[in-house]
């Protein structure tokens, strides 16, 4: 699993008085287990990021939930494209624990990068991060085979493999619940 791209450290590396106008542009929000944050075919009109619990983003191929990520505490959790085009969403978003959530709509962050022009400049190094982080992510996908990328978890998220089912990990592994449990017998 690739390192995330946490909000909080984000917000450390910039402007304290620029971190706290951001900061107070979200707002608190509380959701229960398996709430839906975005249905697929929804347009995503909010941006959350995860201050307390679980989420995860998946699509439906031929009946079955294919997970594409895995979002923790400090984590940005939206559609990247239906957000920013403000198009209907291939994918949901989906609380996996009860969320305790930062939420801010499109509408309101549009206004505020026309109120704050210096806001646009975070936004473009954050989308920097966030294609770096895909790209390390893909480059995991193709060079790293389940074991490893299981490996990676109890590594750097083994708080990740009390509160997600196996089902949900083995989804996101691209690999059956069996034979995550083959890899897990064999570590």
């Amino acid at each position: 699993m690739t390192e995330s791209l946490d909000y909080f450290n984000f917000l450390d590396t910039i402007n304290p008085q620029d971190a706290k106008i951001i900061h107070s542009l979200f707002q608190p929000k509380m959701v229960k287990k398996n709430t839906y944050l975005l249905r697929e075919g929804q347009v995503c009109e909010d941006n959350y990021i995860i201050t307390k619990g679980v989420a995860i983003k998946s699509f439906n191929l031929d009946n079955k939930e294919i997970t594409t990520d895995i979002y923790l505490i400090g984590d940005i959790a939206f559609s990247f494209d239906s957000f920013t085009y403000q198009t209907k969403s291939t994918e949901s978003i989906i609380a996996i624990t009860d969320l305790e959530l930062l939420s801010i709509k499109y509408q309101d962050y549009t206004e505020a990068k026309a109120k704050y022009p210096w806001l646009v400049k975070y936004d473009t190094i954050f989308m920097e991060r966030y294609i770096v982080q895909l790209e390390h992510k893909l480059k995991e996908l193709t060079t790293l085979n389940a074991a490893q990328r299981y490996e990676k978890i109890l590594t750097h998220h083994t708080k990740l493999l009390q509160e997600v089912p196996l089902k949900i990990i083995a989804s996101y592994l691209n690999v059956s619940v069996e034979r995550l449990s083959r890899i897990r017998a064999q570590i």
